[in-house]
């Protein structure tokens, strides 16, 4: 009769375990973790019960070094133990003989009997079922106690199981994988006449041979949900905001990895997944995480329905979907600001200028340039970065910025010439700048294209207007040169001057000597290098010979152009260092 009564009351305290594991009608039931301690093969038949005999009473040790051991080295998901397990190689021949048992469990620092007399007391054992139990229908298959109610293991004490075995008579046909240990780690004591009193054991019989076991171990529910969606601030501008979702970690278990689903009114989202650890309720870090979900764009006043949802917490299924999702309407109150200012990024010619034009909008704007301006356009003409915020009465404002270039107009300094022989020229632009196009015109009805440099030859004497014009976008500019070929007209020939000018030495390192055979009067004299840059010039020379230091010039072919009363000639000069 106790043991009916017992029975009883332990079953109806599962029952309330279980409905406290309920909400509404619908119940929950925890994952568990099988961890196998003992891996031998043996056929024992002394533990956890000898069938040989009526009665036997049996403790055994499995270390929480083996237990860690089995599984897999690491410390089981919690410490609550749910099922026992024994291994059966043999089966009894009556179902109604060695299957009337009360297990205990308790945690103890012993490792190992040391005598026929160390029992580890009852009292400090918790008796987890009493009753019958079930072996499996054929060999090799593991015997199965639930526990009436589930056993919390410290962590860091050893095991104790103890079985005691009450029915009277015996088959002997009763046999267990086990393991031999290195120590006793089992004690027992049979007998057909005495059954054994727990609370006061008799001598019994240490042994090496342990029963495998198996320990079944409840896994923390990994139960995550999302608790609120909101964006940063409310109310909040129309245009685009960003979402985010707060998940909330229900469950006994850290949250390592969850995916948040999300929808806008009823269009699904890309997932956004959370790598970061969810602590557990009662911890330092807190239960909650926020995440961003996305950007989407709010219309002025237009309601938009947010779902999120959590879905396989640490990658498994989650123990309570019922508290997954949350659902949330968000409107923008508050008429947000979206422009862009006209033109956009635009390019202008020097000496012109542009409107900048940030647009009208509602709920009374004003607007800020980074020229200090406050007006809706501004002017400008040079070239920068503009930049204007426009914000209405409401707060909401948006910011554009554009950049204006300028285009600078062609310039250039003048054409060099030098003079071939024979009526044979060649010409180049000297200072071109930001030109696009060229046009030559040699004055004798000849044209040509492109930049310099370009040789011409004059086949009648006279003088001759050579004339470039440039131009870019932005404008035009000509440059002009004389040119006079000398014959029996009298007018001087220039090929002449050309040959009575003398340029030495050529190539020239350190100086180089200007001067003429004769009866011309040198007035200016310029060096320009390849790109038509002056890098040297006299005014007033008056003089029969001119010399010039060379050495502060970079080696290369210059042009020296020499102004003289009978005509300016041109001669090419090699310098090097």
């Amino acid at each position: 009769m106790t043991r009916f009564t017992l029975a009883k009351r332990l079953g109806n305290a599962f029952l309330l375990l279980v409905a406290g594991l309920s909400l509404g009608n619908t119940s929950y039931a925890q994952p568990t973790s099988t961890v196998t301690v003992g891996t031998g093969t043996t056929n024992g038949s002394l533990v956890p019960i000898n069938s040989c005999y009526g009665y036997s009473y049996t403790q055994q040790i499995y270390t929480a070094a083996q237990i860690t051991a089995g599984n897999g080295g690491v410390m089981p998901p919690t410490n609550t133990i749910t099922k026992i397990r024994f291994y059966v190689t043999a089966l009894p021949t009556s179902t109604t003989s060695s299957n009337d048992w009360t297990v205990y469990i308790g945690n103890t620092t012993t490792g190992t009997f040391a005598s026929s007399t160390s029992w580890i007391p009852v009292a400090s054992l918790t008796q987890i079922f009493t009753g019958t139990v079930t072996f499996p229908t054929t060999v090799n298959n593991w015997m199965e106690i639930t526990l009436a109610t589930p056993f919390v293991w410290d962590g860091t004490s050893n095991l104790v199981v103890a079985v005691d075995e009450n029915m009277a008579g015996y088959n002997c046909t009763v046999n267990w994988a086990s393991t031999v240990m290195s120590g006793n780690q089992s004690i027992y004591y049979y007998s057909d006449l005495t059954n054994p009193n727990p609370a006061s054991p008799p001598s019994g019989t240490t042994s090496s041979t342990r029963a495998n076991a198996q320990f079944e171990f409840l896994v923390p529910p990994n139960n995550a949900g999302v608790d609120s969606v909101f964006v940063p601030a409310y109310p909040f501008c129309s245009g685009p905001a960003t979402v985010s979702a707060r998940v909330h970690n229900y469950g006994s278990n850290i949250i390592n990895t969850v995916s948040v689903n999300w929808s806008v009114d009823g269009v699904l989202q890309t997932p956004v997944n959370i790598t970061s650890p969810i602590d557990m309720e009662n911890s330092t870090a807190g239960p909650n995480a926020t995440v961003q979900l996305g950007t989407i764009n709010f219309d002025y006043n237009v309601p938009k329905l947010i779902k999120a949802w959590t879905k396989l917490p640490n990658g498994v299924a989650d123990t309570k979907p019922v508290n997954d999702s949350t659902t949330k309407t968000i409107t923008a109150t508050q008429q947000g600001i979206d422009f862009k200012m006209t033109p956009q990024d635009t390019t202008i010619c020097a000496g012109a200028s542009l409107t900048l034009d940030a647009g009208t909008q509602p709920f009374n704007p004003i607007y800020i340039w980074n020229t200090g301006a406050l007006t809706q356009t501004i002017n400008v003409s040079q070239a920068g970065t503009y930049s204007v915020k426009v914000q209405n009465t409401f707060g909401c404002f948006d910011t554009d910025t554009i950049q204006v270039s300028v285009h600078p107009s062609p310039l250039v300094n003048s054409i060099a010439i030098i003079d071939n022989g024979g009526g044979s020229f060649t010409f180049n632009i000297i200072g071109a700048q930001n030109i696009l196009n060229y046009l030559w015109d040699f004055g004798d009805g000849t044209t040509a294209t492109g930049p310099g440099p370009k040789t011409h030859t004059y086949t009648t004497p006279g003088e001759y207007t050579t004339t470039v014009t440039l131009s870019n976008d932005c404008g035009t500019i000509t440059t002009t040169r004389l040119i006079a070929i000398g014959g029996g007209t009298g007018i001087y020939d220039l090929s002449a001057l050309q040959k009575e000018m003398k340029v030495f030495p050529n190539p020239a390192k350190g100086s180089v000597t200007i001067t003429h055979n004769g009866g011309i009067k040198m007035k200016n004299i310029a060096f320009f290098n390849i790109l038509g840059q002056q890098v040297y010039h006299a005014e007033t020379v008056n003089a029969d010979k001119h010399q010039v230091n060379t050495s502060g010039f970079a080696a290369g072919i210059y042009t020296v152009t020499i102004d003289t009363d009978k005509g300016k000639v041109s001669k090419k000069l090699e310098i090097v260092q």
